[in-house]
């Protein structure tokens, strides 16, 4: 089962684009040679409330949630607008235009809904191009990630559990990471607490570690999520979820 990864905190990479270089499989076959192109790795894709709480933190003086209003009565009227025919142009945004997908056998033929589609064309405008144009950028190489595979209560040896206080053994690769930085290591979370797990192995083998769970189960079934975090010896903090559902086994109750 592959697992949930996130990246994040990665330090100096606020304002960066980040891209790898891939080999382009099109390309290759239509010039009969290897062709290599940038790909963009978006880091996250921001939502309408994302979008309004970060206006509200970078000053803006408008609520977030007038801002959240406003947008999605704008996004209802563009839509509305462009049903109608209309083009709608946001200076230096994005223009939308109603458009025609299809073709015709000439210039009296009728509408055929198996070949001809009604749909929207959004131009970029010059505000966001020029934006883009100046980004700084920053290559990511290949990496590969650790991986979460098998979790065991070590006392009751039952899969996917978490005793409380209890230790347990994790499965995987590449499960290798600083010690000293409080960070880096594995954390569990229980109802949005977060705490981190006190490695009993020493943190260098890296198919299998050993952990003690800190923070006491009042009850059991309990759902609980796993998090490793490394930074693989660079900057940037990788972040892998375990896969599969863990629950809690509290104190005193039975396997």
């Amino acid at each position: 089962m592959a697992n949930n990864m996130l990246t994040e905190n990665q330090e100096g990479d606020l304002h960066n684009i980040n891209y790898r270089v891939v080999e382009n499989s099109a390309a290759s076959y239509s010039k009969g040679s290897t062709v290599y192109s940038g790909q963009v790795l978006v880091k996250e894709t921001y939502g309408l409330t994302d979008v309004a709480r970060r206006m509200v933190a970078e000053g803006c003086a408008v609520k977030e949630s007038t801002i959240r209003l406003v947008l999605s009565e704008f996004a209802g009227m563009v839509a509305e607008l462009v049903s109608e025919g209309r083009a709608v142009n946001i200076s230096g945004l994005v223009r939308f235009a109603p458009a025609v997908r299809g073709t015709f056998a000439d210039t009296t033929a009728p509408w055929d809904p198996a070949q001809h589609k009604l749909v929207v064309n959004a131009t970029v405008g010059s505000r966001l191009r020029e934006a883009a144009s100046a980004s700084a950028v920053r290559r990511l190489d290949e990496l590969v990630l650790p991986t979460l595979t098998e979790l065991y209560d070590v006392a009751t040896l039952q899969r996917d559990v978490l005793s409380s206080e209890g230790n347990f053994l994790v499965l995987g690769e590449r499960l290798t990471w600083d010690p000293e930085r409080e960070d880096e290591g594995f954390f569990i979370s229980l109802l949005g607490a977060e705490s981190r797990c006190t490695a009993v192995s020493d943190g260098t083998t890296p198919n299998r570690a050993i952990l003690h769970c800190t923070q006491p189960f009042d009850s059991s079934g309990l759902e609980v999520e796993l998090f490793f975090r490394t930074r693989m010896g660079g900057e940037t903090l990788r972040v892998v979820k375990y896969p599969n559902p863990l629950t809690t086994l509290a104190k005193g109750s039975e396997p």
